[in-house]
């Protein structure tokens, strides 16, 4: 707490006043978020999309020595989106009531496949997981159970291309 230019910590059930001032209590804020990994200076955290059945998230795609670096998406409806040179639209088809299934389905414009996990989640559980293995010649495509509220895609990676990830 920073009150009258001072510092107050509370710890093991003792007060200590510390002089610091307010502006040494956010600059000792700021190291303990840089110390913690959070990402918040400058370690960018890697990206993470969520998806829900009948949506697709469009978002660009960079390579660089070997590692993919991707940009913020733009969520639409399912069969809307078309990517642009540099970018993946992933789109969550609509859900199968018979067999429980859902089609991941990736159209890639990039110069190199790019290869990702969709996890299956309900709340933090994962229920299903599947590896989505791009391709630049057709769209990629997985099923995924239909069970789950949402679907997350992570871990992009440069793939080597065909419809398995070998």
């Amino acid at each position: 707490m920073c009150k009258d230019g001072a510092l107050t910590i509370l710890r093991a059930g003792l007060m200590r006043r510390f002089r610091l001032g307010c502006l040494g209590a956010l600059a000792a804020g700021v190291l303990t978020l840089c110390a913690s990994g959070t990402g918040f200076c400058g370690d960018k955290a890697p990206e993470v999309f969520d998806l829900r059945a009948g949506q697709e998230a469009t978002f660009a795609v960079t390579v660089a020595d070997g590692k993919v670096a991707v940009g913020a998406a733009r969520i639409s409806k399912q069969g809307t989106a078309q990517p642009k040179e540099g970018e993946v639209t992933v789109g969550l088809g609509p859900r199968d009531a018979k067999t429980l299934r859902e089609d991941v389905i990736a159209v890639e414009k990039t110069p190199v496949p790019i290869d990702f996990i969709a996890t299956g989640l309900i709340g933090a559980t994962k229920i299903d997981e599947a590896v989505v293995c791009g391709r630049l010649d057709a769209p990629a495509s997985a099923h995924i159970g239909a069970v789950s509220w949402r679907v997350k895609l992570h871990d992009f990676a440069v793939g080597k291309g065909g419809p398995t990830c070998e």
